[in-house]
């Protein structure tokens, strides 16, 4: 799944800037079932990390991601089971 794919089913998804493309996983619905973009957490933390900045840092730039997604289109961030289990 790709931006543009988003962008046809969801014309006013809230996306992160084209470098987290790659995390993409898909498309879901939100509590008010609106079509939302869905990203990896493990991928954008990886994203962050890659780009040089400590997994601390990162990990607390990603939750000013979170802190700021909100609104009826903003995406929603996967986290797997495999990762619950590792914090």
């Amino acid at each position: 799944m790709n931006r543009k794919t988003i962008r046809e089913v969801n014309p006013e998804a809230i996306l992160l800037d084209d470098a987290f493309d790659i995390a993409i996983v898909g498309v879901g619905n939100n509590a008010l079932g609106q079509v939302v973009a869905v990203y990896s957490q493990k991928e954008c933390l990886d994203i962050l990390s890659s780009d040089g900045i400590e997994s601390s840092d990162a990990s607390l730039l990603f939750n000013t991601f979170i802190e700021h997604s909100f609104g009826k289109y903003a995406p929603v961030f996967l986290t797997e089971m495999w990762e619950i289990s590792s914090l």
